[in-house]
């Protein structure tokens, strides 16, 4: 079973001509972006430099997005390292061939059905037709009048998406996106395809917390002892957090406050945050870090670790941002018994920017003084991934055409306003 759905995209590709990409490091030296984030940003020179003759690529390439960290743990969909499939197209006459090769990939990948997919397809440079050329129903097919453009950075090239969704369980998955770029009359093409979540509505389980690619992290984490007391949010959190930190050293990033060392050291944060007061044990350390060579292995990343001396390191980062912590904590529970029911909203907002206490920790440590603040309504941006699929199959998409509809006119805040 290991790599499965990477086997059949790289497969596929390469009978149909693909030229197969090498994966690159997360890394990136000497950017303003220390991380790669997407599968076209490890290959931006082929946008740059592209004559727009005929040619295909096809790649699967890591990558991290520091950007998700307060969303992990709360949401099935949210996870900082993954790993992206990705066709690149240059020269075409039209949408369809990437079309066709992404609705042939996900349909085997996941033994979907083609018919269920739901399609958001702009009119623009004909892409709603082009995905009504595959088959799909047209109620399945959501388009907008005017859509807006997106692009691939500053001062480059604008183009258009269309999205791909698949309803699944009490949900919808969103499994790739294919972005489409017009120059002089051609096409080029970028897309993402999501192995993670492909990979668990293949093997049908409730979330990627259960498939191979975690679940030798899952298992520990939810049987441990030392986790006992941790909250469901907390447990997917280590989850989650383990997996990326060991990817990420093995890549080269190191614990540091600047730099690509920045999103380590938050990371070690937030574990340290959910365990105050403990001491992560070596040898717990130690087990965590094996288990999460394994997921990584599952991943096709067969890097020798040493377990013992990264489990080591691990543990002293997490010790140190503990004993920070409470230092902190304490000196928030001081200031907190003087003024009570009196701290006002900037004065704790002043403990987050100063002092680094995420403010769900303040809500926390004054609750345990029998405080209750007064905390106004957070406010969070809108993300589709986070809404879509919920750990509880009690929040149901009974609609799923219906509440794409009106999920993409409250992203785009009343901008696309009628239905095509």
């Amino acid at each position: 079973m290991e790599g499965l759905v990477r086997d059949l995209f790289l497969r596929m590709g390469t009978e149909r001509n693909y030229e197969v990409l090498p994966e690159v490091s997360l890394l990136r030296e000497n950017e303003d972006t220390y991380y790669v984030g997407s599968a076209v940003m490890a290959h931006m020179h082929l946008f740059e430099e592209s004559n727009l003759s005929r040619a295909t690529y096809i790649t699967a390439q890591r990558i991290f997005s520091s950007k998700r960290l307060h969303d992990i743990g709360k949401y099935p969909l949210a996870t900082s390292f993954e790993v992206m499939l990705s066709i690149f197209r240059f020269g075409d006459e039209d949408g369809r061939d990437a079309l066709q090769f992404a609705l042939d990939f996900i349909c085997e990948a996941i033994h979907g059905d083609p018919k269920k997919m739901i399609y958001l397809a702009p009119y623009e440079l004909g892409l709603r037709d082009d995905v009504l050329s595959l088959g799909i129903p047209s109620q399945h097919v959501i388009s907008w009048s005017q859509s807006l453009e997106t692009n691939l950075g500053s001062g480059r090239p604008t183009g258009y998406y269309v999205k791909m969704f698949y309803p699944y369980r009490h949900g919808i998955i969103p499994v790739g996106s294919i972005g489409f770029i017009e120059t002089d009359g051609k096409l080029s093409v970028d897309s993402a395809f999501f192995l993670e979540r492909l990979s668990f509505v293949r093997e049908k389980l409730p979330s990627f917390y259960q498939d191979q690619y975690f679940y030798p992290l899952t298992k520990i984490v939810n049987h441990h002892e030392f986790f006992g007391k941790l909250t469901f949010c907390e447990k997917n959190l280590w989850i989650n957090h383990i997996r990326s930190i060991v990817a990420l050293l093995a890549d080269g990033a190191t614990f540091t406050t600047k730099g690509a060392g920045h999103a380590l050291k938050k990371i070690i944060r937030q574990l340290a945050g959910t365990i105050l007061g403990q001491k992560l044990p070596e040898a717990l350390g130690q087990t965590l870090v094996e288990a999460a060579g394994q997921c990584l292995s599952s991943l096709g990343y067969h890097q020798p670790l040493d377990a013992q001396q990264l489990a080591g390191s691990i543990v002293l980062q997490i010790e140190s941002a503990s004993r920070q912590i409470m230092r902190e904590k304490n000196a928030f529970v001081k200031a907190l018994r003087k003024k009570k029911d009196s701290m006002t909203m900037e004065e704790l907002l002043q403990w987050n920017s100063e002092r680094g206490l995420q403010l769900d920790w303040l809500e926390r440590f004054a609750m345990q003084e029998e405080v209750f603040l007064s905390w106004p309504k957070k406010e969070t941006n809108y993300k589709f991934r986070n809404v879509c699929y919920s750990f509880s199959e009690t929040d149901r998409i009974k609609d799923p055409v219906q509440f794409m509809i009106d999920a993409e006119d409250k992203r785009m805040k009343g901008a696309l306003v009628r239905h095509g």
